[in-house]
């Protein structure tokens, strides 16, 4: 028997995008559907494109909400479903997505979260694949995840049990819960499959497009957060010296035996974000990182090339004496 899958669609100002996306959901003719579109109070037309759809809704609204975690949360509060998915107004399903969705979870009660990949369709239409997670390397999971959203399912019980999406959030609500979940139930009921079922959207209006200072910030915020709750109040301090720290985010399920996983999420974040310096903020930033005791010996491959590049920056104690050295590098070589 297949479950019952609650799929929200958060929505505010979409309707280019919007009818598409709900043609792309309820062509999937799933039989135990119930999806949810939560709207923010929208001005655009989008309220007619819901109404045109409402009869295959179990629930829509279109009302000022506290942003896109809100939305998630006020379609959870109503949701009666086995598994929990959301799709932005944005986004797309592909043909037979919740089919195989459902067959997963109905011939696997071992599974928690269920994550495949997605096709990047550009302004001009083409589409590439994007690549996924390695289900080989369960440590990856939480240090490099890649958190495809749209064709990312979990168990509703394991939602519940993280509370939902933590609200204070605004771009990075699906990384901070795909955290809270694994940090509970572990690895071994993530199942990566190489299935298409998903496209996202890319366009100039997007979050990813016009914000991504703001997912960097949270991100950091994020395992601010979680470095302080592991003891690392060190690491936790040097985020915040480049990033401005979230208020009121939630608090993590870790302890002193998570010490050196998340050493290696908040090392790799720093290296793979902050390896070239572009402020006086990150300069300070990266140099008090160097000063930790960092566990060189675990570093990846590019790890090892981004720390290389990073300590050649360095070398430049100042933020005076680092633009100098630039600038001769740029008119010198």
């Amino acid at each position: 028997m297949l479950p019952r899958i609650t799929l929200i669609t958060p929505s505010y100002q979409q309707a280019p995008y919007l009818e598409e996306c709900l043609l792309s959901v309820h062509s999937q003719d799933y039989p135990e559907l119930e999806h949810m579109v939560v709207d923010g109070g929208s001005t655009d037309g989008s309220v007619a494109v819901i109404e045109r759809h409402a009869k295959q809704l179990t629930w829509w609204c279109s009302e000022r909400d506290r942003g896109q975690s809100h939305a998630l949360n006020k379609g959870l509060e109503r949701a009666t479903g086995e598994i929990f998915g959301w799709i932005n107004s944005d986004d797309l399903l592909l043909p037979g997505a919740l089919e195989r969705v459902g067959k997963a979870f109905a011939s696997d009660p071992g599974l928690v979260v269920l994550t495949a990949t997605r096709r990047l369709r550009h302004p001009d239409g083409t589409e590439v694949p994007m690549a996924m997670d390695d289900a080989g390397d369960p440590e990856r999971l939480f240090i490099a995840p890649r958190i495809n959203q749209q064709c990312t399912f979990i168990r509703m019980d394991a939602v519940k049990e993280a509370g939902g999406l933590d609200e204070a959030l605004h771009c990075v609500m699906d990384y901070e819960l795909w955290l809270q979940v694994l940090l509970r139930r572990g690895t071994d009921g993530v199942r990566v499959e190489p299935w298409e079922l998903a496209i996202f959207r890319a366009h100039a209006t997007s979050k990813t497009s016009t914000m991504r200072q703001a997912f960097l910030d949270e991100q950091a915020s994020v395992l601010h957060g979680l470095a302080m709750a592991a003891g690392l109040e060190r690491y936790a301090e040097v985020l915040a010296i480049g990033h401005p720290v979230t208020p009121g985010l939630r608090g993590y399920p870790v302890d002193d035996r998570d010490r050196d996983r998340i050493r290696a999420m908040v090392v790799a974040f720093l290296l793979k974000c902050h390896y070239t310096i572009f402020s006086r903020a990150e300069l300070r930033m990266m140099h008090t990182f160097r000063r930790l005791d960092l566990p060189l010996g675990t570093l990846e491959s590019d790890q090892q090339v981004q720390l290389a590049l990073l300590d050649d920056q360095l070398r430049a104690g100042s933020w005076l004496s680092f633009r100098a050295r630039r600038k001769w590098r740029h008119l010198f070589g």
